[in-house]
């Protein structure tokens, strides 16, 4: 007899075989037993879950001859055929093959007729987000009404490729990854009944580096049966995976933790040079940042993955090299440099990279002892100003995400203490940047209203808060003098208010920008008929509204025009005032 693979050999004949899919396995039983069988299912989960395994034993539930049954007897003619392969009236498809209208057209056909032998049809249609556009559309009558007789069954890996008109016909079952201890069972029963003589921690390696897929852990522990002749062991695994091992791993994250880029370098390059498999070590680097930030926070032995007596010495003594948020900040640079890493197409480049992002991250300067050391002033500034409420400490690094906006612009004050003389900085008070906000905010306000052209000429001023007033200041009186016109003024007005979050009064001043004193503002006409008929120009207007942050520098007359054959006609008709020319 030709030999059969262990996956195959294990894989399960009823509900009750399989491993850690319960909830899918109450689901089916239950229809079965109350008869109340849905004409088609959708089985999505990642590879190596048991979807098409669970269709296999459904069609053998529903056509065992003491059935329709949740426990198939395995031993009547159906089961056995089915269980084979050999039933025609139970017929797997591969999506990936079979994709287009005609395959679909061929299938209806076919479904209409009544079982030759069996009680049900079932068609097994295994990846099925594989069919083409067509050929879902063709799918769409015979799933909305059915012959009775038959049951459809779709497996995916990939449910978001499938249409929603054909997810609204079928009931949905998710397949969940099977957890390390789950695995670890089913390894260890295979290796009591095929006799291999296994290490624990072999299995447990197996177990884990399947990444939840049953599939996958059966696959590694034949072919580590098949390379130790029986006997299976830790190294073997080891260097069978690429792996590095557990010790390997904690010294590189010791290294980093010392700060020595070049040692970290060099010992990554070893642990390449000896065949480690760079996803392997990736993986095993991160598993040993993340102890080391689970023991600090927490200080249970438990938490952490499996370590032998030394190696989990050796994580404890790490962990005491670094605080509890820096071990957090190194897990969190580690984890977002996956892609750096695994998705690249040089990966060494990309890991070496995440060493130098290890070594060269910055500590944490306690709160406390930086404002002692500051001073008055600076304690001033940074009041209020916490990124982990509950710790004292803080990164002096790159900005956290989680920063609030108060956070934000405490943050620009204190660089803004920095650069100032050291006799202009204990002149600074915590109000000031309220002072600062208000006219960026002032700014949005009237960005936030569609006032477009408003926007385009404060964007072009300076403003700032003087006692109860408002300093508008601009180089050009007559860009001032728009904003007394009636359809600016009052929203002007408003977008103060908002700002400030009381009444303030508006002085305008036709400066370059220096803080002087300047005169209350009273909406009026400008005194300039020619400036006001130019800027009241609806093409100016229009302009711009069209090209935002735009502003008129200057309005004077055009030249006017001397003909060279000018009738007197035209002369008499010649206008009284000069046409406007705006730049």
């Amino acid at each position: 007899m030709a030999y059969e693979a262990l996956a195959r050999k294990w894989r399960p004949k009823t509900f009750g075989e399989v491993v850690g899919q319960g909830h899918v396995t109450r689901a089916l039983a239950n229809a079965i037993s109350l008869g109340k069988i849905h004409h088609a299912y959708l089985f999505s989960g990642t590879r190596g879950v048991g979807k098409t395994t669970f269709a296999r034993i459904l069609a053998r539930a529903l056509n065992c001859e003491k059935g329709p049954t949740p426990t198939p007897c395995a031993d009547c003619a159906a089961c056995r055929e089915v269980f084979a392969g050999t039933a025609t009236d139970v017929q797997e498809i591969d999506g990936a093959s079979n994709t287009g209208i005609d395959d679909v057209r061929r299938l209806r056909e076919n479904a209409a007729y009544a079982p030759s032998r069996l009680r049900y049809k079932v068609y097994i249609i295994d990846e099925v987000h594989m069919l083409s556009k067509s050929a879902f559309n063709g799918l769409l009558k015979i799933l909305e009404e059915p012959p009775p007789h038959v049951v459809f069954v779709f497996a995916t890996t990939e449910p978001n490729r499938i249409p929603d008109t054909i997810l609204s016909r079928v009931q949905r079952l998710d397949f969940r990854m099977l957890t390390e201890e789950e695995i670890l069972s089913r390894l260890q029963d295979m290796a009591s009944a095929e006799k291999i003589l296994c290490e624990g921690d072999a299995l447990r390696l197996m177990a884990r580096y399947a990444f939840g897929s049953m599939r996958d852990g059966q696959s590694l522990f034949e072919q580590a049966a098949v390379s130790g002749s029986g006997r299976i062991s830790a190294t073997l695994v080891e260097d069978m995976l690429g792996l590095v091992g557990t010790e390997a791993a904690i010294e590189l994250a010791d290294t980093v933790a010392s700060g020595s880029a070049a040692e970290a370098i060099r010992k990554f390059s070893s642990l390449l040079s000896r065949g480690a498999d760079l996803k392997f070590l990736f993986l095993s680097l991160v598993d040993v940042l993340r102890d080391a930030a689970v023991w600090k926070f927490t200080e249970n032995d438990d938490l952490l993955f499996r370590h032998s007596p030394s190696s989990l010495a050796r994580v404890k003594e790490l962990c005491g090299k670094k605080s509890r948020e820096e071990w957090m900040f190194l897990l969190d640079i580690a984890f977002r440099s996956e892609k750096d890493v695994l998705s690249t197409e040089f990966p060494r480049l990309g890991f070496e990279l995440l060493l130098l992002r290890l070594v060269n991250a910055p500590g944490l300067i306690d709160v406390e002892t930086l404002e002692a050391a500051a001073g008055p002033a600076a304690r001033a500034v940074t009041a209020g100003v916490d990124p982990f409420p509950k710790s004292k400490t803080t990164y002096t690094g790159r900005p956290s995400a989680a920063k609030t906006e108060s956070s934000r612009d405490s943050s620009s004050v204190a660089a803004a203490k920095t650069d100032a003389p050291a006799g202009a900085r204990a002149d600074l008070s915590p109000v000031a940047p309220a002072k600062m906000e208000i006219w960026d905010t002032l700014l949005k306000n009237v960005g936030a209203k569609k006032k477009t052209v408003l926007l385009s000429l404060l964007s072009q001023m300076k403003g700032w808060v003087e006692g109860d007033a408002l300093i508008i200041s601009s180089p050009h009186q007559f860009v001032l003098d728009r904003l007394r016109e009636e359809d600016k003024w009052p929203v002007l007005l408003q977008a103060v208010s908002e700002a400030a979050g009381r009444k303030l009064e508006i002085r305008l001043s036709a400066s370059s920008g220096e803080k002087k004193s300047a005169e209350p503002v009273a909406v009026g006409k400008g005194e300039n008929r020619t400036e006001k008929r130019a800027l009241s120009d609806p093409l100016l207007t229009e302009f711009l509204r069209e090209f935002e942050g735009a502003t008129v520098l200057e309005i004077r007359p055009a030249p006017r025009k001397e003909p060279v054959h000018a009738a007197p006609e035209a002369e008499e008709s010649a206008p009284d005032e000069p046409e406007e020319e705006i730049q």
